[in-house]
């Protein structure tokens, strides 16, 4: 990964960077963007993953997207569950809420 300097002169890395950046924006890491969206199936399941996606973390917030209200019920009544896969794959208890919308896009 290139380097970028920073005001005092030093070399630091771009992903570094990036996670100050989207700190001071409350945003998650990118280490946590990472895990919920390229290992949703590890955090889900494969049967849950194939009918939802993440589509972004609001605050603390996971928005999902569901095929359709049947699933968008499952994947809500796994709350808790979710929550602490998110936190386990990814290291971090910035995900704290679920929120779950039908898109048929899926």
């Amino acid at each position: 990964m290139r380097d970028r300097v920073t005001d005092s002169g030093s070399p630091q890395r771009l992903g570094r960077a990036l996670d100050r950046l989207m700190g001071t924006l409350r945003a998650p890491s990118v280490d946590v963007l990472d895990s919920v969206f390229n290992k949703w199936p590890q955090i889900v399941g494969a049967d849950v993953a194939a009918h939802s996606r993440p589509v972004s973390i609001d605050g603390e917030t996971l928005v999902v997207a569901a095929q359709d209200s049947t699933w968008a019920s499952e994947i809500k009544w796994l709350e808790n569950e979710v929550i602490s896969r998110v936190a386990e794959v990814s290291g971090s208890n910035r995900v704290s809420a679920l929120n779950v919308r039908v898109d048929r896009r899926k």
